[in-house]
């Protein structure tokens, strides 16, 4: 049963051994068409669920450490008048965010769609009536650094945060 979870399963239950008939697990569906280990497109399905996966996670941890540092929970959801679902969003609407995990290309190279996909999220969060907008980066510093020095005179008041999770610590970049 574990070995058939997917991004968004949860374990419910899990007896202290690990196994057995009372390990509960929630599974969502529709579910991904992982290709066998011989299958040519394996390697990139792989690798593809393994980036799904390390966004996710970056997700859930930017929502906890973003509720803390403004003090309420922030939850998905969207804001009024906006056909996006946000990362983080206040019950009252006053502050909401998205959570980006990017990285430069091979390392090295500036990731000019991911640059295309920051604009959007700021456009969308300028058009917001939130008083705190936000978006929080993980992975790679370098990416909103260099996007926030090439744009950053554009924005208006939305927020660039960077949440470096080996040490623990949130950076306002801008």
């Amino acid at each position: 049963m574990l070995k058939n979870m997917q991004l968004g399963d949860k374990v419910l239950y899990q007896p202290p051994s690990g196994k057995g008939a009372s390990l509960t697990i929630r599974y969502f569906s529709p579910r991904k068409q992982v290709p066998k280990l011989s299958s040519p497109e394996f390697p990139t399905m792989t690798k593809e669920l393994l980036k799904e996966k390390a966004n996710a996670k970056f997700e859930d941890v930017a929502r906890k450490v973003m509720s803390t540092h403004f003090g309420v929970p922030l939850v998905k959801g969207k804001a009024q008048g906006i056909p996006k679902e946000f990362d983080m969003i206040s019950a009252d609407g006053k502050i909401v965010g998205d959570a980006k995990y990017f990285t430069m290309v091979r390392g090295v190279s500036i990731p000019p769609a991911k640059f295309s996909t920051i604009a959007e999220h700021v456009w969308l969060l300028e058009k917001t009536s939130a008083n705190c907008k936000f978006l929080i980066f993980g992975n790679d510093r370098r990416v909103p650094q260099e996007w926030l020095r090439r744009y950053g005179h554009l924005v208006k008041d939305v927020i660039f945060y960077f949440l470096d999770e080996q040490k623990q610590t949130l950076e306002k970049l801008n």
